[in-house]
């Protein structure tokens, strides 16, 4: 069976239709969680789950042929029994024997629903050679399922249509910006999705509730922090620093943030000298479904020559050596940097 959608897997499981062996994987850690979860509430009973269900972690350091016998068990009074694997390498049990591994998908019995939740980013026909074959195994035996983050406009039809759910309205418009704000991490936008709805009192959600309630994400912040700069408020670029301190943010992180902005900036800015076409642009690179990043790059852009763009990225280059120098203060280290951005932009 070739790569399934969420769509097929919900209609399947509507039916109380299962697959042998289901591998879940991608970069969208909620819905992995979400749709692992389901397969096993749909195919073991809570009242049965002693009896039919076990479960293991990669922590546990579990053998593959421990694997293999828990799956090769008959249901106690129900038709299926199920296995829930989270984390395994099974890339390394792939590559270790690949007739023993081949042979346990081929032959999982019909009674036994295996469900492998790879909970990290580093599955994928892209990642090595390994898992490439791994996934071309459950492809002909089970099923796979890859949920990755989603994009731009998905993110606003999923805030928009929970928002609904809970009786509130919200402009397109203001959904974008309540995810260009709290990011894409689906789990943190639902939950923030939860804290709107109680906190509206008139069901229309607005950018001021947004803003007084949402906890913004470090890249939003970033963003911020760039534009202080940019706009010669160097006040509110330390102020916003020193809240991403507060919020014990890691030093790094706020750095790579912030060099992406002006690497933003600086590959736009080259394009447009170049007179090649900015929508053309937004497609290079690693922009899909980010353009909202490319035109918050292009308005603070216009601002700074590239000459100048360019010694900034000099500067951020610097500042990323010190921080990873030994004795440095980072804090230090990045308040320095962002007086020096601001000198080298006004």
């Amino acid at each position: 069976m070739p790569q399934i959608t969420e769509a097929s897997l919900k209609a399947q499981l509507k039916d109380g239709k299962f697959f042998s062996s289901y591998l879940i994987y991608g970069t969208e850690a909620f819905l992995k969680q979400h749709y692992a979860n389901l397969i096993v509430k749909k195919c073991v009973s809570p009242d049965m789950e002693g009896f039919n269900l076990r479960k293991f972690d990669a922590e546990d350091n579990v053998s593959l042929e421990a694997l293999i016998e828990s799956t090769d068990t008959l249901p106690v009074f129900s038709e299926h029994c199920c296995t829930f694997m989270k984390n395994m390498p099974l890339d390394s049990f792939y590559s270790a024997d690949q007739k023993v591994f081949e042979k346990w998908l081929a032959e999982m019995p019909e009674t036994t629903v295996a469900v492998f939740w790879q909970d990290t980013d580093d599955v994928g026909t892209g990642k090595n050679a390994k898992w490439k074959n791994v996934i071309k195994l459950f492809e002909k035996y089970g099923a796979c399922l890859c949920l990755d983050k989603m994009d731009s406009s998905s993110l606003i039809k999923t805030v928009t249509g929970g928002l609904a759910k809970r009786g509130c309205n919200i402009d397109r418009a203001v959904a974008a910006y309540l995810v260009e704000t709290v990011g894409s991490d689906l789990n943190l936008l639902l939950n923030e999705v939860e804290k709107l709805a109680d906190y509206s009192s008139d069901k229309v959600i607005t950018k001021e509730d947004i803003d007084d309630v949402c906890t913004k994400s470090l890249e939003a912040n970033v963003f911020d922090l760039s534009k202080g700069i940019i706009s010669g408020n160097i006040e509110k670029a330390l102020s916003i620093l020193s809240v991403l301190f507060e919020n014990k943010e890691r030093p790094e992180m706020i750095l790579g943030a912030l060099c992406s902005n002006f690497i933003d900036m600086y590959r736009v800015k080259l394009c447009l000298a170049e007179g090649k076409s900015f929508d053309a642009f937004k497609d290079s690179y690693s922009y899909k479904n980010r353009a909202f990043r490319l035109n918050y790059a292009k308005r603070d852009a216009a601002k700074v020559s590239l000459d100048r763009l360019s010694h900034c990225i000099e500067l951020l280059n610097e500042a990323d050596m010190s921080i990873k120098g030994y004795g440095s203060d980072p804090k230090i280290i990045l308040e320095k940097l962002i007086v020096e951005l601001y000198r080298e932009v006004k």
